[in-house]
């Protein structure tokens, strides 16, 4: 064997030791590309998953707490309507000069009588009938 032939032969031997090893590269190149793509679509999932879940939280506690405002304003507007109603009726019985009599062994006096002592009591055993027959 020639010197050039022996040459030969080990550059032979090497472009084919060289496609070998580029052939290996490239698959676990390929490997290597598939396994991150796999992982990054578990992370996108579970990243969008998170999302999703942080966001239906999210809306659960704007629709509670909007339904607590609706509630409190709601709530507020029927007291404003009840307030009303005994304001209503304060004034009628102011006008109608409610009064109490004393009677004393020779005569009968008239006297003011306190009417806010009067219309708490009125209020304290009709105010639930009072809100029935407004908000029914």
């Amino acid at each position: 064997m020639s010197l050039e032939s022996i040459l030969k032969h080990i550059l032979q031997e090497a472009d084919i030791e060289q496609n070998k090893i580029t052939q290996e590269s490239a698959i676990k190149a390929e490997e290597i590309i598939r396994q991150a793509q796999e992982e990054a679509n578990i992370l996108c999932r579970d990243i969008t998953e998170k999302a999703k879940v942080d966001y239906e939280s999210q809306k659960q506690r704007q629709i509670v707490h909007a339904r607590l405002e609706k509630k409190k304003k709601l709530l507020e507007a029927k007291q404003e309507l009840m307030n009303s109603v005994f304001k209503k009726i304060k004034s009628e019985l102011e006008t109608g000069n409610l009064k109490k009599q004393q009677v004393f062994p020779n005569e009968v006096k008239e006297a003011p009588e306190d009417i806010d002592f009067y219309l708490n009591r009125f209020r304290q055993d009709y105010e639930a009938k009072i809100a029935e027959i407004l908000f029914s």
